[in-house]
């Protein structure tokens, strides 16, 4: 967790001294561990790129329930293997918010920004676009993609059936 924000805060905005990040704050106060903390940690993410970010506490339940109805096999689709999966694509939301320069007002909403990330919207460069894609198939073991070897995903011997998020 330490180490998720000291790589997301240099893309914060500098506030005012006495100013506070909502989603930051909201995080905070309703953090949760396993699958679920590791979904908040995914959407904060990519709030920092949104206008309009969804709530974690609302959305997570059902963002946990459908990645793990695309874990292949279906024997696997575990929270502590949904958890992985949420880290790994943390990971890669992060190099793309740094590849497009990421501000709070990027994107109005999150399907805004998920489409850009795939290519089918403005928004984002090409280059982002297709470095993303990359990642987000290694980590989904999509196109033959092969999960980085830090994220743990290689030796659960799984895959997902498609994209979770979109």
């Amino acid at each position: 967790m330490i180490l998720i924000l000291f790589l997301i805060l240099p893309l914060c905005k500098p506030k005012k001294k006495d100013e506070v990040d909502p989603q930051l704050l909201s995080y905070l106060l309703t953090q949760k561990t396993g699958a679920e903390g590791a979904c908040q940690k995914f959407l904060l993410s990519e709030s920092y790129c949104i206008s309009a970010p969804d709530n974690s506490v609302v959305v997570c339940p059902s963002l946990v329930a459908n990645l793990r109805s695309k874990i292949l096999p279906t024997e696997k689709n575990t929270d502590a293997i949904a958890e992985l999966y949420f880290n790994c694509f943390t990971d890669v939301n992060l190099v793309y918010n740094q590849g497009i320069n990421c501000q709070k007002t990027s994107f109005n909403t999150t399907a805004d920004y998920r489409r850009a990330q795939r290519g089918t919207s403005s928004g984002s460069s090409q280059n982002a676009v297709a470095a993303w894609k990359t990642q987000f198939n290694n980590c989904a073991s999509l196109e033959n993609g092969i999960p980085p070897a830090s994220s743990g995903l290689r030796e659960t011997e799984t895959k997902l059936s498609g994209d979770p998020f979109f």
